[in-house]
């Protein structure tokens, strides 16, 4: 398994978690499926992305990356489309 390393959050990238802070360390695909997504939220995300932690993606969208704001998204609606169609 990878050695996981805490990723230092700017203020923006702090915005964009919000109640999500304790994933910032998480692998983005790890964190989805950990709060109810399934694989095909994972593969919206674009590939580089997938092995990216929440918190880098977290920074990325605060400095404008539209993909990287997207991915914050997912993770946010992961468990709300759990809840609507449950886990498949």
């Amino acid at each position: 398994m990878e050695e996981q390393h805490e990723i230092p959050l700017t203020p923006g990238g702090l915005r964009k978690l919000g109640n999500l802070m304790e994933l910032k360390d998480k692998n983005i695909a790890e964190a989805i499926r950990e709060r109810g997504g399934g694989q095909g939220q994972v593969n919206q995300l674009r590939t580089d992305y997938q092995k990216l932690q929440v918190g880098e993606l977290a920074n990325l969208a605060a400095d404008g990356d539209e993909d990287a704001e997207t991915a914050i998204k997912i993770l946010k609606q992961a468990r709300s489309k759990r809840e609507k169609y449950g886990n498949r």
